[in-house]
């Protein structure tokens, strides 16, 4: 109980210092120009190299289109997803709000203190630190859900082309037809406005994060059999590994003077040297 009050109080703690955080986040987005954000999206994208639509492809695209419509009707996925982070959000600062666990963020005293206590005196300390407390968990989802439903709303064109263009191509004219024919019926109309909403359903959000320790177990320990697969290779090499003709063939590459070669080249880091950048 102790391990997991003290877990849950530092994350309190993190919720209780909103500043910190938009600290942190107002860095993070300093640290790229709009240029670079665009540069490190189409490299992103890049990793998902995909065939151009065939001309049988193109041509049913609007049939695609129209299917996917009635699934991602305009403003459907920002407020999906703002109504699945609100869902998620809420439960989670709710609980880090309690009186409980701001305490122990904001007290260095023994877990068994703070639970020792009644529960209106656990509420009345809480008051003299955060005034605002009962508040500050809605205050917080509200400002997230408000930002991330815009991030969403921004995501939905490209949503909607990219699986416009993937029914196009897993479906031919005539399943397609099916498909709308279906959407148009009463059941089907309604089947298409709930389909992705069903993904951010409390009963499908709550069965994935039960499979979580299932999911995690799976890895096993990746660090040792990364270790174990590394080790197979040859290692890395630094520049007093190179011989002369690859010191001389390197810098006659990079065009510079093979005496700044050695500055030029850094030496291989290890995984644990990795692991901490």
């Amino acid at each position: 109980m102790k391990k997991i009050v003290n877990a849950m109080a530092a994350a309190a703690l993190v919720c209780a210092a909103p500043a910190a955080a938009q600290e942190d986040t107002e860095h993070s987005q300093s640290a790229l120009s709009p240029g670079e954000l665009d540069e490190f999206a189409g490299m992103m994208a890049g990793l998902f190299q995909t065939e151009p639509l065939t001309e049988e492809q193109n041509a049913r695209l609007p049939a695609a289109q129209a299917v996917v419509g009635e699934m991602m009707p305009d403003g459907f996925y920002g407020e999906m997803m703002a109504g699945m982070m609100d869902k998620m959000l809420r439960p989670m600062l709710t609980m880090f709000s309690q009186p409980e666990f701001v305490l122990g963020a904001r007290l260095t005293v023994d877990a068994e203190t703070i639970e020792a206590l009644e529960e209106g005196e656990q509420a009345e300390l809480t008051a003299m630190l955060d005034p605002a407390y009962e508040a500050r968990g809605d205050a917080m989802v509200a400002v997230l859900t408000s930002r991330m439903g815009g991030m969403f709303t921004a995501m939905e064109g490209p949503m909607r082309e990219g699986l416009s263009k993937a029914y196009a191509v897993r479906f031919d004219d005539a399943q397609l037809a099916d498909i709308a024919a279906f959407f148009a019926t009463p059941t089907g109309g309604e089947y298409a406005r709930e389909s992705m909403a069903l993904f951010a359903d409390p009963q499908v959000m709550q069965a994935s994060m039960q499979a979580l320790p299932a999911m995690m177990s799976g890895f096993g320990d990746i660090e040792s059999a990364m270790r174990e697969a590394m080790e197979a290779l040859p290692a890395e090499r630094g520049y007093g590994d190179l011989t002369e003709a690859q010191r001389e063939r390197m810098a006659e590459l990079l065009d510079v003077d093979p005496a700044q070669l050695a500055d030029l080249v850094n030496p291989p880091k290890s995984m644990d040297d990795a692991a901490g950048q």
